[in-house]
């Protein structure tokens, strides 16, 4: 396999698979990032959430645990693994000297516009989640 940071003479890589390859790298680790919040989010319903008595809490509760399972057990890993795909066709499209494949980069564009679609949702989730929790003590 041809590392897309080797240097040969077969062929000169474009500057926007290596950009592509450069945020498909920064997602993969934002969702580390991601885990790890979801982890602590955790920590901080299972800590808090035996002091919340009001009905409406506990259903905020049952709803901010539903999410975290989610996100945590699912929806993260999904995106982790669609970016490792989208890697391992990049790093084909090397071998095989397609760097002009227009389907990749569509592919790419849609990819990037879902982890940004899901960054907004998991950033709304987290200030909501403070807040509920700011509030409620």
């Amino acid at each position: 396999m041809i590392s897309i940071l080797s240097t040969t003479g077969k062929y000169l890589l474009q500057p926007s698979l290596m950009e592509m390859h450069h945020s498909s790298l920064e997602w993969l680790s934002t969702t580390v990032l991601w885990k790890q919040e979801v982890a602590f989010f955790q920590k901080l319903l299972d800590r808090y959430s035996p002091q919340m008595t009001a009905l409406e809490d506990k259903k905020k509760v049952s709803h901010f645990q539903n999410v975290i399972t989610y996100y945590g057990g699912e929806l993260i890993d999904t995106l982790r693994k669609k970016i490792k795909v989208h890697e391992h066709k990049l790093a084909d499209r090397l071998q095989e000297l397609k760097t002009t494949d227009t389907e990749y980069y569509q592919e790419h564009g849609e990819l990037m516009e879902e982890l940004g679609a899901f960054m907004k949702t998991f950033n709304s989730f987290k200030s909501d989640l403070f807040s509920f929790i700011d509030l409620t003590l």
